[in-house]
This record gives C-alpha cells, structure tokens and sequence, in this order.
C-alpha cells in the first residue's frame, strides 16, 4: 500500500518498503513504504498549503464532507474490518467497537467546532494601559493551531485515528497521520475515503516508515505545529523533550499500570468476572485495562477462585477463521452483539509476546507464583493468573505488561491499597470496588491517576469526557470539552470602535 502525500499515493523516494505481517499466520499481507527525508520535507511543504485550503473551509461544507465519508465507511465496512483483523490479530468484536466510534467522533467534535465561537470582553470593565477602554471593541477568537502530527498507535489505530485527526480537521488544521508501522492497512483505506469525501489531499496525509527515523523527522521540523500522540512512556518523553525547546503543544497519553482495587464489602464474585473479561479482552493490549489486581485479604482466595474460574473457560483463537467471523457479525453494531465464547486473539506480533513472557518469567523469579498459563505459542500468550505477587515487586508498580497477565496483590486496609495504587510512576486511570459510595468516593479522590471509577472497571470512556493521564502517562487531553488542544487563542482590539 501507497504513501498518501500531496494529494498522491506515492511510493518511497528510494523504494523501500516495510512488510505488514499477520501476526497469527505470519504470513506477509502487503508492504508499505520506508519514507526518506525528502518524502517527509515533502508532506510537510504540502501541509502549509493544505492547512490554507482547509481552514477556509466552512464548517457546513465540513460537514458535508464528514457525512459522505460515513456513507463511504458503510460501502467498505467489511474490506476495513477484515483487513484491521488480519493485520492486528485481533477479533471482530473489536473491529466493530472502534468501527462504531468513528462517525461519533467526527460528528461530536465538529459540533464543539460549531460551538468554538469565541467571545467579546466586556468594556470598560478596567482602565487599561491608556484609561480608556470603554470605546474598545475586544474581541477573543480561535484560531487553527496549523499542522498537526497524529502518531496513531497499534492497539486502537481505527478508534484512536478518530480521537486525533476528528479534532484536528473539525478545528481546520491540516493533518500528517503517522500510522502504526506493524498494522497500517485499515486505517489507511480510511483515510482514502476521507479523501474520496472530499478532503483535500494536502490537508491530510500519510507518512510510513519507521517511527524512530521518521518520528523525529517530523517532530523536529518547525512546520510541525503541534503533536498528538498515544503509545509508550519512552517514547513521549522524547517528543516532549524535542517539542518544548521550540515551545510547541503536544498532547500525550502514554502507558498505564492501572489499579483495580477490591475492597471487602464489594461484590467479589461481579468484581472478579469483570476484572477477567476486561483485563483479558484484546489480549490485554488496551492501555486504559486494569492491570494491578489489588484486594482486600479477607476476600482475596474468593477473588483468585473466580477469576480462575473465567480465565479458564477462554479459548486460544489460533485457528480463528476471519471470514466465518465476518460472515456471522459484519451486518451487526457493536451493541448488538451478545455475550458468547471469549477468544484469546494474538498479541501485535511475536516479538511483543516474547516480551510478556519474559515479564512474566521475571515476576515468578521474584517470588510470584504461576496459577494459569504463562505459556507463549508464536504471538499468542495463554491468559496468565498471578499470586502471591509482593507490593514491592516491579509488576506492582513501574512494569506495565501489554498482554493478558492478571497479578493478584493483597492489602489489609484502605490506606495501604490506595499507597500500592499510588506507588506506580504511572497514573492513567483505575478503579475501585465497594458497596460503599462514600468509601469508594474517598478512594478515587485519593488515587493519583486522570480517571477512577467507582464499581465499574477504568476502561470506562465517552467521547465527553476529557481522558488523559497523571504522571508519567501523560499531559493534554481527548474529548469533546478539550477542542482547545487544537486551536490557538488570539485577542483582536479595535480601539475606539463603540465611539
């Protein structure tokens, strides 16, 4: 698959290319280009014309287009799906859950867009540098923000697509999309619908390659206005390091160690079933999943049996047919699918599975035990159970574990759940479960992360709400309310206007 530069789809300048691989069979799927220097130079001297074209753009003619481009997405539903299937691994549940939230976004944010409209400060309101500021017209208006870097990452490219480039175009700026090097194809066949729709192909664009050649091709360029970025820790701190010695925006959401802490007066068999089906879902790829399991003594034994219980009934989608899977869910929403056996899907590729299995190794050699699985087959990794795991083990604090791993750590009372939740240099969200509001009000206020949910897990997301992280799993912010990560403020006077 093609480049999509200045309104082309192009090749690299040298010819290179990089293979995407089914992560499942290991077989090639396609190729997409290496980008050079000068590929890069390009699309960004595109931008600065596309951002012109499209920030003159109205926002009904916006809308227009977004609303072709939806129909389009239905015309090309299963081809985007299947594709997202074969190149991630992942299921048909999850194709559809990101499928379904894309026309959300686009129609969500380009009402807040409607909404942007700035204000008039009142006159006279204080003497000003000169006394007289009761004639003077002050107007605050937005502005694009210019080009924006979307780096789009592999566990939720459909999904997280939608939460960085919606905002960006509804805002009027013009886009360069970086998308995930190991699983690119679905959507880059999206982003040639939105051109189809009628996006102009120097507002939006992609660049393929590998990120740590043209990551900072892009990042270090002045023509880069502002980066939006989800993946890891490592990674953002370097991009925010580039970003801040020219003082340009970047928002970041990084990784996650997330909390699920289960007090005594809690449900615990509820608890338990939810714990497992969504630590386990997407094998465990998701960055907002619970990952720290961290509950009470009394009913920790009650807690491990269930959740054994659940992750034993899993099965291993080594054989998992996408077609048949197609066939029997493409003519379905997301919320109309039921409950039925739970597939472990692969992880991103073999070399992330290695590298759970070796996070789990190095959790048993300090001290932990193996209850379930542990057990790697090519990128597939069993769904893993953990006991006995210490407080002070990396596992329970700093190590966040991309895969389906599921560490049980007790506690006694509330403090010292909310000192293990807190012991993490991480802080995206969590959750706590109690019978008690007022309890469970006291510990979400006391954990250190962007979101907590109170009897509900931390994946817990809407389109409203602004999501980011504290700590090292982020700055800035996703949703409807946060437009203002997109576009600039200005102040126009017109002295002596109201005479």
């Amino acid at each position: 698959m093609k480049m999509m530069i200045d309104g082309q789809k192009t090749e690299s300048g040298d010819g290179k290319t990089i293979p995407v691989i089914n992560p499942i069979t290991n077989e090639m799927i396609d190729t997409i280009p290496m980008a050079t220097k000068k590929d890069v130079d390009r699309a960004l001297e595109a931008s600065k014309r596309g951002l012109k074209k499209w920030s003159a753009v109205p926002l009904k003619e916006k809308e227009v287009i977004f609303e072709r481009f939806f129909r389009l997405m239905e015309e090309n539903k299963r081809e985007i799906i299947g594709t997202l299937m074969r190149e991630s691994g992942s299921s048909v549940r999850n194709g559809l859950f990101q499928w379904q939230g894309i026309p959300g976004l686009f129609r969500g944010y380009l009402e807040t867009a409607k909404r942007c409209d700035g204000k008039l400060l009142v006159p006279g309101t204080e003497a000003g540098h000169d006394g007289k500021t009761e004639q003077d017209l002050q107007m605050v208006v937005y502005e694009p923000v210019g080009t924006v870097l979307a780096i789009v990452p592999f566990n939720a490219p459909l999904m997280l697509f939608g939460y960085k480039v919606a905002p960006a175009l509804a805002a009027g700026n013009a886009v360069i999309v970086k998308p995930p090097t190991s699983n690119p194809l679905a959507l880059m066949k999206l982003i040639e619908l939105l051109w189809e729709a009628g996006v102009p192909g120097d507002a939006l664009q992609v660049v393929t390659g590998a990120g740590g050649d043209i990551g900072d091709w892009l990042v270090e360029d002045p023509r880069v206005d502002a980066v939006t970025l989800t993946g890891s820790t490592e990674v953002g701190l370097h991009i925010a390091g580039i970003m801040a010695k020219r003082l340009a925006p970047c928002a970041l959401e990084l990784g996650g160690n997330d909390p699920f802490i289960v007090l005594e007066d809690a449900d615990v068999e509820a608890a338990a079933r939810e714990a497992a089906a969504w630590r386990m879902n997407s094998a465990g790829q998701v960055c907002i999943a619970p990952k720290r399991f961290i509950v009470q003594n009394s009913v920790k034994e009650q807690f491990t049996k269930t959740v054994l219980d659940a992750v034993s009934k899993i099965e291993m989608g080594y054989d998992m047919d996408v077609e048949a899977e197609l066939d029997q869910y493409i003519g379905l929403d997301f919320s109309q699918l039921k409950p039925g056996k739970t597939l472990m899907n692969s992880l991103i590729s073999e070399k992330a599975a290695i590298q759970v299995e070796q996070q789990i190794k190095k959790t048993l050699d300090q001290g932990a035990k193996l209850l379930i699985g542990g057990r790697r087959k090519g990128a597939f990794i069993e769904p893993t159970v953990i006991g006995e795991v210490d407080k002070s083990m990396d596992i329970a604090r700093d190590m966040e574990i991309f895969g389906p791993v599921m560490p049980i750590i007790g506690f006694d009372t509330p403090e010292e759940a909310v000192e293990i939740a807190n012991s993490s240099c991480f802080g995206l969200s969590g959750c706590v479960m109690t019978r008690d509001w007022k309890k469970g009000m006291n510990l979400a206020r006391s954990i250190e992360s962007g979101g907590v949910v109170v009897n509900g897990t931390g994946t817990y997301r809407n389109m409203m709400q602004p999501f980011g992280g504290y700590k090292l799993s982020g700055t800035g912010k996703e949703g409807f309310t946060t437009l203002g990560e997109v576009v600039k403020e200005k102040v126009i006077v017109l002295k002596g206007f109201l005479q």
